[in-house]
């Protein structure tokens, strides 16, 4: 994938000199200059540490202008970006209210986020409404016994498959492809694949990252990533990271990432 977060130390012989004081600015300015140094021609493939945590920065915040940096790099490049973190905890810059959610969701908790609204672009985001979703709902009434189909018909009444569904998302969202596949942090040939191969079967933190570069709401991203063969659960810590994300309006899939990785859990993108 063109972002990739691993735990783990790398040496760095050119890494630029931070001075004490420095700003986000100057730290966001050092991690561009560095891509650009580094991103060989015919290479394409940056591996980078955290600067500045000897000049004040913390992991967290170093973390975060890294990613930032690599978004806007990446945005008109064709690369690979790896950045390595010390193993030390990130939990600490992350929100009251996504750890309450991922309490609630997780352990069947009652509290807290259900009867609040977030504010999106002038839009209010109703928790209640898309969390409904997840309620278990309450069984049909018995149907009257019917003589089952015959194989040949149930197979002409499949569905249409992830690779359809998703370029017809492509299409009516009014998107370039080469953004969906940047903003899903994929890299071209992974895309390529899946739009000429019907029957292409993704992996699940593929499927959800091209669901969450469309800006799809909950029901539509359980819908394409059912085609698939995947679901969204509450069984899964990083389900509900990424429903958190989707019900609060924020798709920016590189502050998604950085959250997974906080939690020490897989980031989305081509794999």
């Amino acid at each position: 994938m063109p972002l990739e977060l691993k735990r783990g130390e790398i040496e760095c012989p050119r890494a630029p000199e931070i001075s004490q004081g420095a700003g986000e600015t100057e730290l966001l300015a050092a991690y561009l200059d560095f891509f650009a140094r580094e991103d060989k021609p015919l290479r394409h493939s940056v591996s980078v540490p955290l600067f500045g945590t000897d000049a004040g920065f913390s992991v967290e915040g170093s973390l975060k202008v890294a990613v930032r940096a690599a978004s806007i790099y990446l945005a008109d490049r064709e690369a690979r970006i790896t950045v390595y973190v010390p193993p030390t905890p990130l939990l600490g810059a992350f929100t009251r209210e996504l750890s309450e959610y991922i309490a609630n969701r997780y352990h069947g908790g009652d509290g807290g986020l259900f009867g609040r609204s977030y504010s999106r672009a002038g839009h209010s985001v109703d928790l209640m409404q898309n969390i409904a979703a997840c309620a278990p709902m309450a069984a049909p009434a018995r149907a009257v016994k019917e003589k089952p189909a015959a194989l040949e018909e149930l197979l002409r009444r499949t569905d249409a498959g992830f690779s359809e569904t998703l370029l017809r998302l492509i299409d009516e969202s009014g998107r370039k492809d080469s953004e969906v596949y940047k903003r899903a942090n994929i890299d071209r040939k992974l895309f390529s694949k899946i739009r000429s191969n019907p029957s292409y079967r993704p992996s699940k933190a593929t499927a959800l990252a091209l669901a969450f570069a469309l800006e799809l709401d909950l029901d539509a991203t359980r819908d394409l990533i059912s085609r698939a063969g995947y679901s969204l659960t509450h069984s899964s810590r990083a389900d509900i990271i990424v429903e958190y994300f989707i019900v609060t309006g924020n798709y920016d899939i590189f502050s998604l990432n950085e959250t997974l990785f906080a939690y020490d859990l897989p980031i989305l993108g081509g794999v």
